[in-house]
């Protein structure tokens, strides 16, 4: 996935987004000043809530900038070359030139992310308890936004930072990298199509499409796993 327009270079990385964050962020612009923020503080005008809702939106996208330039860091203290960040829809894709050396280093550059994460989610929490007006709501969404892809992405399988740390483990047991990958494509793979079952499902039981959102990524999961795995098969 190529960048659309650019967006500098933190830390000397190039950070690039793709044309689907913009619709991505004015969905999500209009789900804060619609919803959680007027249901929260009300009687405030319109514009209160579109202008937060749009600065959640880009203080969310920061967040995801921070959460792949974690990564981005951490692959590049372990002598790898990083190409540059792309931000799209779904999130971001952090490109390195090359495999880590070690499921050690593996390990620590997949985690990387959801460790920023996770601190970023603390840290929006603690901000919206100790703030007033439409700020808290706003920041208590940001810190619960932050954990929950923390904990979305180390779900166990590629190519989330979950499956590639699945991937370091077989690596390390097997001492077969070809085959860790495999067997993380693999796992990403039943996991994309269990995300799309489960969306489906509450699309039918509840006749709410929000279920259309699990789905959605299920399949982009499971489409991902399923490319990565073809790489894995055996050359002839």
């Amino acid at each position: 996935m190529h960048a659309t327009f650019p967006l500098g270079r933190p830390a000397g990385i190039a950070v690039g987004a793709h044309w689907s964050v913009l619709p991505a962020m004015a969905l999500l612009a209009g789900f804060l000043a619609r919803s959680p923020l007027p249901d929260t503080v009300p009687g405030l005008s319109p514009a209160v809530y579109w202008a937060t809702g749009v600065t959640g939106s880009l203080v969310f996208l920061a967040s995801l900038l921070v959460h792949e330039l974690s990564h981005a860091l951490a692959a590049r203290d372990r002598g790898l070359v990083v190409d540059g960040i792309t931000l799209w829809l779904l999130g971001g894709r952090t490109e390195p030139d090359g495999d880590p050396p070690s499921p050690r280093a593996a390990i620590a550059v997949a985690v990387a992310g959801p460790v920023a994460s996770l601190a970023a989610g603390a840290g929006f929490l603690v901000a919206g308890l100790l703030s007033t007006g439409v700020a808290a709501p706003a920041l208590t969404w940001l810190g619960w936004a932050n954990l929950l892809l923390a904990s979305f992405t180390l779900l166990p399988g590629a190519p989330l930072d979950g499956g590639r740390v699945l991937q370091a483990l077989v690596w390390r047991r097997t001492g077969d990298r070809r085959r860790a990958r495999a067997a993380a494509a693999r796992s990403g793979h039943v996991l994309g199509v269990v995300l799309v079952a489960a969306g489906l499902l509450q699309v039918v039981w509840s006749g709410s499409l929000a279920g259309l959102w699990p789905a959605g990524l299920g399949w982009f999961l499971a489409w991902c796993a399923r490319a990565e795995l073809a790489t894995c098969a055996p050359r002839s």
